[in-house]
């Protein structure tokens, strides 16, 4: 039997082209109707079902075609879909000028057609998320080497102040600048759950706290072990970022709990969002 010819096999390629630009525009039409039927407003954002959605189509995928190219189509794809939901979102990036690779964590994240703006500072970003409802802010990660940190600022009681809904990136990139470095997505609206998650717990002490402590706290309650625990000292006070598994919410009763348990004279336990686990690329 003949081999089929290059003109025969490129045809082919042609017809699964059109069939795929067919299949996104039959999503892009489930959209709009999932759009008129929610009250008019808000922010269309899901990110523990994207999470859940990337998961599946790494998990499943099989071939020579790179995964990484699977993951910026499909995020390219529910990005533009987003912004056919919600046309003024935007991006408020901490993107200081000698650290450039946090634009490649949002762009490889959000895609090319949400609109970003660069921001020198994790506080510009949280500034501009509280002004905006529609507006996502990127910022760095937080280490025990930083001298002001941001985070503790979430555990306030103010209605405009976001939660941590993501942490990039989700999938490493081969091509990204600053390889090694996270970000950590916030958003005016709670976290959802995405099956494998990592719950974010602020907690402000006078005094010092042990890690001993802290995981005797959360075991005396029910909830579950830290995964890790960061402690930095600003303006005299202790604050402790507690991150353990699951997605916790501030009616979540075990967080009063919590706070009694560790006995605190001045001080309190808030929690600041939560994260899908990032996905790993089977070899």
């Amino acid at each position: 039997m003949d081999s089929p010819s290059l003109d025969s096999l490129r045809q082919e390629i042609d017809a699964i082209d059109g069939e795929l630009h067919g299949l996104i525009r039959r999503r892009a039409d489930l959209v709009d109707r999932i759009a008129a039927s929610k009250p008019p407003g808000g922010l269309a954002l899901r990110p523990g079902r994207e999470a859940q959605v990337m998961r599946k189509r790494l998990q499943t995928h099989a071939g020579p075609f790179p995964p990484a190219a699977v993951y910026r189509m499909w995020r390219e794809m529910m990005c533009a879909f987003t912004l056919m939901q919600t046309p003024d979102i935007k991006i408020a990036i901490c993107r200081p000028h000698d650290q450039p690779g946090y634009w490649d964590l949002a762009r490889d994240h959000f895609g090319c057609q949400i609109p970003f703006v660069a921001n020198d500072t994790p506080a510009q970003v949280l500034a501009a998320v509280r002004a905006n409802p529609a507006t996502l802010g990127v910022v760095p990660v937080p280490i025990e080497a930083d001298s002001a940190p941001w985070w503790p600022l979430l555990a306030g009681r103010d209605a405009t102040l976001p939660n941590i809904v993501a942490r990039l990136p989700f999938l490493d990139m081969p091509n990204a600048r600053a390889r090694g470095i996270s970000a950590f997505v916030l958003a005016r609206m709670e976290p959802e759950e995405s099956g494998d998650d990592r719950a974010l717990v602020s907690i402000e002490a006078v005094s010092g706290l042990s890690r001993n402590r802290i995981s005797g706290a959360l075991a005396k309650v029910g909830l579950p072990a830290f995964t890790s625990v960061l402690d930095q000292l600003a303006g005299g006070v202790h604050h402790y970022l507690v991150e353990l598994p699951g997605v916790i919410v501030d009616s979540d009763k075990r967080l009063r709990e919590f706070e009694a348990a560790l006995e605190l004279q001045s001080g309190r336990v808030a929690p600041i969002g939560a994260y899908a686990v990032p996905a790993a690329v089977r070899a």
